[in-house]
């Protein structure tokens, strides 16, 4: 009986819908010290450029993992603006705000193409494996571009596995992945310059089975 247990224990462990709720853990704050384990959280900042007195969004924010690592850096006389448009998230982020006393965050509900942010405003702007999620993503990088002042980055890191990197965009998007091929053209495009990037950048093999990787874009004047 013992060993029929057993072996049920770890087909539930490695059962497919097991494993998607493990990937789905990921964002949520419970596992947020385990993911500072491999998702270089400080060098994406250092990529930033960001200081005392930086105004800087995290879009696709989910529960705020990057936002509250981004709070205080930018310190009393900057702000944060997080920006999701799932308001389950935002409210959840709000909680994890409270709880650390956090008060230099500013909560927006985006639009799925429009993250409502002010015009000529921004030092930073951080989209963190979200990017791929954008079905309109020139509409997005449009408007973050306005939101940007002049010499403003934007950074995107996001995952692609080794298997799907010659796969069309619309499949990669499907698995939730993207290939930096495509983000450099979209950014191209959009008239960003590109400043720096990184592939692959963090290594989430064991977790997801993919790699992230990172481009650095400047608003130029």
């Amino acid at each position: 009986m013992k060993g029929v247990i057993t072996g049920l224990f770890y087909l539930f462990l490695f059962h497919p819908a097991y494993s998607q709720e493990q990937w789905k853990n990921i964002y949520r704050e419970s596992a947020w010290a385990e993911r500072d384990q491999w998702q270089r959280a400080g060098e994406l900042i250092q990529l930033l450029k960001i200081k005392e007195g930086s105004v800087v969004a995290d879009i696709g924010c989910h529960e705020g993992y990057m936002t509250t690592k981004l709070s205080p850096i930018a310190g009393k006389t900057g702000k944060i603006f997080a920006v999701d448009i799932d308001q389950s998230k935002l409210n959840l982020l709000k909680k994890h705000l409270e709880d650390r006393k956090i008060n230099n965050v500013t909560l927006i509900k985006g639009e799925e193409d429009n993250p409502k942010l002010s015009s000529n405003t921004f030092d930073a702007i951080l989209i963190l494996d979200a990017y791929h999620e954008m079905d309109d993503h020139d509409e997005i990088l449009h408007h973050i571009k306005v939101a940007l002042k002049v010499g403003g980055r934007l950074l995107l890191c996001e995952p692609i596995s080794a298997t799907r990197r010659n796969l069309s965009r619309a499949e990669q998007e499907l698995k939730h992945e993207l290939g930096i091929n495509f983000a450099i053209e979209d950014l191209k495009q959009a008239g960003f310059e590109i400043s720096y990037q990184k592939d692959p950048f963090a290594d989430r093999t064991k977790v997801k089975g993919d790699t992230m990787w990172v481009i650095v874009a400047v608003k130029k004047g």
